[in-house]
């Protein structure tokens, strides 16, 4: 049966993957249970918030009736309901507005109260409290009833509801007023068909200069959801016109031109750029030339006279302990962080980028120079603590840090950023926004590994770049030969489709399966029964959807493996099943990338529970924290970034997102042995062809 229902929240638990299970009192007094999924409600409800909900009821074993959510909103609560919102929503909590005193606010003002409060009038409220509990009373009730003012705005002209908190984030009071004013303020948010569609609902002409302005920022913010942050001159008025309905050029021209004037864009000698893009790579290259300018070169160095000799004696003592010997590209790539301010170390899978970094840690500590080294996974920070043996933290927590506490304008550390490939253009530029003036800055990565998730690009430009000191590892060591990983990685780097011979069970090197999406899951099947003795597997795919999708192979080994294991009610969890984490928890040390699996389902008074084991330690989580895990039988290549395991397997499937530095990504997060399954002509071809980084098109330079 459908029903439709305007409930006041009593209790709320977060649902699967960002839904909600939350319970509300409906104006008839009826107690009733609501299941809404991620996709149906744009965030989990507030005890003590009014919302309007329509859906299906269905009948749980256990809970007897559910309201299964179609379409919810927030809304303002109106007439009595005024009393629980004030009595027991949280952003009234310290103001110590309990039912008494709301139910005193009704008698007095009936239902003029919402007015009252909405319009702030401190005179009549002192008629019941202090006058500064009514003040503060007002200021909570304007904060808390903007959202809902904001989600009826946004619900009248087609946007999602989720987009309301964005806007209230970033405007605050004037979320309205400043939309209304320029409805194109939206494109931040929204693409242009729909924030056009508005703003001439709203009344702008086709040639309003707002119109303008805008049509040529959604082209540049366009180009940057494809991760460009420049844009050639042609390419900007064609879109412009296409944007504004015209086959005039000249309509166009006088749109970029008005937006250069009203410093919305920037023009480049090679085109054009949104103004924060072209204002952060301007930021990194003054940084970064800095750096350079202060370099003191290899005739003399940053730190004490005798640092040749340091060099030499640490970089001896480690090969005698170690008991290999660093060849002459580590050695180069163990001086330059000590001459330069600048510089980059970078090298394929096996050319031993951690035994450099171990040499230079040694070095450092000997000379008295506080090394920061950070990633920007939690996953390959604490990658970085194993190998090295030294302190490492995430991006994230290090700008958290900064932030806090400060820069020390005295502090002159030596900061190592692991896996630099990764890092997009906005995190490149709060990076050294936060770091001291005086930083000797060492970046570590491969090129050839994915380009980052966000737009722009600067490791891959410093590593092209021929006057940056730089060190590229080539050499292959001895013990990583053996797999044959490494080889056939530098193959891949370079374009060369290598030949790989048929999977043969649990052994070393790289191998392919062919197969079509249909058959993909069975050869699967098939590889993790011969590998059924070694723990350290993991699948990788391209994507999230389809046959060779982390969800489909997920769903599907979930089913096969948890039919006799204890099971999370309303969840898609049981004991057994391995699982990650999908963001950085501080407080519990657990990151976007921690993996691990499920040891015990727990079970206590109605409220679930597990235990499980994450990157090694072990942790009890809450189902209020259930969101925060997914399975984990594949995960995605982006995920498993800074990650290595003894053996993977990767699904192969014709996709806009399959190319060469994917391909070379997966393979090496295997230490000893990699097995392809799927289309080999979407293989080869994503091999030969340029990768997608490569086509990028960026104003930073140095």
């Amino acid at each position: 049966m459908r029903i439709s229902a305007v409930a006041t929240i009593t209790t709320v638990y977060p649902g699967p993957r960002g839904g909600a299970i939350f319970s509300g009192t409906d104006t008839a007094g009826k107690r009733r249970r609501f299941v809404a999924s991620y996709n149906r409600i744009f965030r989990a409800p507030v005890v003590g918030e009014t919302w309007s909900l329509t859906g299906e009821i269905h009948r749980h074993s256990r809970y007897g009736e559910q309201v299964h959510v179609e379409r919810a909103s927030l809304i303002q609560p109106r007439g009595q309901l005024i009393i629980d919102f004030l009595s027991k929503h949280p952003a009234f909590d310290s103001l110590g507005i309990g039912k008494a005193k709301a139910t005193r606010l009704w008698k007095n003002f009936g239902p003029d109260l919402y007015e009252i409060l909405s319009r702030g009038d401190l005179e009549k409220l002192t008629y019941v409290l202090p006058e500064e509990t009514a003040k503060k009373l007002v200021e909570a009730w304007q904060a808390v009833s903007e959202e809902a003012d904001i989600i009826s705005f946004l619900d009248a002209h087609g946007f999602e509801a989720r987009l309301a908190e964005k806007v209230r984030k970033i405007w605050h009071g004037e979320a309205l007023t400043k939309l209304k004013e320029n409805p194109y303020r939206m494109l931040a948010f929204a693409g242009w068909e729909k924030v056009d569609r508005m703003s001439r609902a709203l009344g702008v002409t086709p040639g309003d200069p707002r119109r303008q302005v805008a049509a040529v920022e959604a082209c540049l913010y366009q180009r940057l959801d494809g991760k460009h942050t420049l844009t050639p001159r042609a390419m900007l008025l064609e879109g412009v016109c296409t944007a504004m309905g015209t086959h005039n050029p000249g309509v166009a021209r006088a749109a970029v031109d008005r937006a250069i004037s009203e410093y919305a864009i920037v023009a480049t000698g090679d085109g054009y750029q949104p103004l924060g893009a072209a204002v952060m790579e301007k930021t990194i290259t003054k940084y970064f030339h800095e750096l350079l300018a202060d370099t003191a070169g290899p005739e003399r160095n940053l730190f004490s006279s005798n640092l040749l000799s340091i060099l030499v004696e640490a970089i001896t003592r480690f090969e005698e302990c170690a008991g290999l010997r660093l060849n002459a590209g580590q050695r180069r790539g163990v001086e330059m962080p000590f001459y330069h301010r600048l510089s980059v170390l970078t090298g394929g899978a096996g050319t031993g980028k951690t035994t450099v970094l171990q040499v230079i840690h040694r070095i450092a500590e000997q000379i008295a120079v506080p090394v920061l080294q950070m990633a920007l996974s939690g996953r390959a920070a604490q990658r970085l603590r194993e190998t090295t043996g030294r302190p490492a933290s995430t991006i994230a927590a290090f700008l958290l840090a900064a932030e806090q506490q400060g820069a020390n304008p005295e502090s002159e550390p030596l900061v190592i950023i692991d896996e630099s490939s990764m890092l997009d253009l906005p995190l490149m530029y709060r990076l050294v926004r936060a770091l001291p003036v005086r930083t000797r800055l060492l970046l570590v990565g491969d090129p050839s590994q994915l380009p980052p998730i966000g737009f722009g690009l600067v490791f891959q430009v410093l590593a092209a770049t021929a006057h940056i000191p730089k060190v590229d590892l080539m050499e292959v060591h001895r013990q990583a030969q053996s797999s044959g990983i490494p080889q056939i990685a530098r193959e891949i780097r370079h374009g060369i489709v290598p030949p790989l011979p048929a999977f043969a069970g649990l052994s070393v090197g790289v191998s392919f399966i062919e197969a079509d999406d249909g058959e993909v899951m069975d050869h699967i099947l098939a590889v993790l029964t011969e590998w059924s003795g070694c723990n350290d597997t993991q699948i990788l795919s391209v994507t999230k959807r389809g046959a060779s999708g982390t969800k489909n192979i997920n769903a599907t080994l979930h089913a096969m493996t948890a039919a006799a294991k204890p099971k999370l009610e309303g969840w898609e969890f049981a004991e057994a099943d391995p699982i990650i984490y999908l963001m950085n928890d501080y407080r519990k040390e657990l990151w976007n990338g921690s993996l691990g699996r499920i040891e015990k389902v727990l079970n206590s008074n109605g409220r679930q529970a597990i235990m499980c084991s994450l990157d090694g330690a072990w942790h009890e989580i809450s189902e209020e924290d259930f969101h925060r895990l997914d399975l984990a039988y594949a995960i995605t290549v982006h995920k498993a970034q800074g990650s290595q395991f003894k053996r993977v397997i990767v699904p192969i499937a014709k996709t806009r997102l399959l190319d060469r530095t994917l391909i070379y990504t997966a393979l090496t997060r295997g230490v000893e042995q990699a097995v392809f399954v799927g289309d080999r002509s979407a293989f080869n071809a994503a091999v030969t062809a340029p990768p997608h980084s490569h086509e990028r098109q960026v104003g930073f330079s140095i």
